[in-house]
């Protein structure tokens, strides 16, 4: 007994330290994480700290705020591998379809270009394309099996979307870069989405997703254009150009996107792609309004605090839309275990019976 008392006062001077200092690390993650997973990190952080250890290894320093950096950038997607996993379904659908629609459009109106003088056209003229050609490229590949170079290609196609959106701020074009921050913000929410589907995910390659995908991006594009073509005509425009900006209003795109999202907020299964989407669908819509000004647009007065606005309130809506779904998911998780509580307080072939 004698011989125990030592190792249990070097334990309880010990670990009460380590606790306190991982318990400051695991505050650095989102709070659904830490409430999902935070008392099973501890617990594995202490079984594996070395014996007389008082403060974090530096590899655990660094493994924790390398974790608590992508589990931020993954809190759109939610805070559990099943809530990502019916999450990344849907999104893998759903945003493609929705950036297919500007990378035509930018395709298009790149080939009707003709430089005169042999001059260049500027970088405000078509910004994107070079974004838009790579993520053309990445979305090919993944549907044809090839994930790998899929997944590398969308990305390299975010990072140049960010890089453009940067050239044309540096350059004085940020009226340019605010309408183009929108898609920027899409591409990028696209990466995530393929790269942590492919983690989720058990199988390489998904025949029937990749059908799907392609078929709601052709419909899309079609959509797109059958609405916009006679309008274009009328102007004497090609399709892809900028009309269907002018003659759809932001409140004709809000309204229906509300509806959307409503519904399947209250759908269990598309409820966790709902915040993502949020993002992003904001980032286009106010990229596209008058929201930042009162009156008609003076592209002169854009500048990087609008950009960064647009970027903040895209974040704002997406970690919205994420507390509403998790409050829904913790709800409906409420109700179950009510209901399964009355069943066993109930028991099987227990009935109602009629009096004496």
């Amino acid at each position: 007994m004698s011989a125990d008392r030592p190792e249990r006062a070097e334990a309880t001077a010990v670990v009460p330290a380590l606790v306190r200092d991982y318990r400051r690390l695991l505050r650095l993650f989102p709070f659904a994480f830490r409430r999902a997973h935070g008392a099973e990190m501890l617990g594995h952080l202490l079984d594996t700290a070395a014996p007389g250890l008082s403060r974090p290894a530096r590899g655990d320093v660094v493994d924790l705020l390398r974790a608590a950096a992508r589990e931020w950038a993954l809190a759109p997607l939610g805070s559990t591998a099943p809530e990502r996993r019916a999450g990344t379904g849907l999104l893998c659908v759903a945003l493609p379809a929705l950036l297919a629609v500007p990378a035509v459009r930018a395709g298009g109106h790149a080939a009707s270009l003709v430089p005169q003088d042999g001059a260049p056209p500027r970088l405000s003229t078509v910004p994107m394309v070079a974004a838009w050609a790579i993520w053309a490229l990445g979305v090919v590949a993944l549907l044809t099996g090839a994930g790998r170079a899929g997944r590398t290609l969308v990305a390299a196609a975010a990072v140049v979307a960010a890089l453009t959106v940067g050239a044309l701020l540096a350059v004085g074009q940020a009226h340019a870069a605010f309408l183009e921050t929108g898609w920027a913000v899409g591409l990028a929410a696209h990466a995530l989405v393929v790269v942590e589907h492919a983690r989720c995910r058990a199988s390489e390659h998904d025949r029937r997703l990749a059908v799907i995908t392609a078929a709601g991006m052709a419909l899309a594009v079609v959509a797109y254009v059958l609405a916009t073509v006679s309008d274009a005509a009328h102007l004497g425009l090609p399709w892809w150009s900028s009309v269907a900006s002018t003659t759809w209003s932001t409140e004709a795109l809000v309204a229906p996107l509300m509806v959307l999202g409503l519904a399947a907020t209250l759908w269990a299964r598309t409820r966790q792609a709902v915040p993502l989407m949020a993002g992003v669908l904001t980032g286009i819509v106010l990229g596209r309004s008058q929201f930042f000004w009162s009156g008609s647009v003076d592209p002169s007065t854009v500048d990087l605090g609008n950009v960064l606005g647009l970027l903040a309130l895209s974040l704002g809506a997406a970690c919205s839309a994420r507390w509403v779904v998790n409050r829904i998911g913790e709800l409906a998780e409420v109700r179950a275990r009510l209901r399964l509580d009355a069943e066993q307080a109930v028991g099987p072939g227990t009935g109602v019976v009629g009096g004496p």
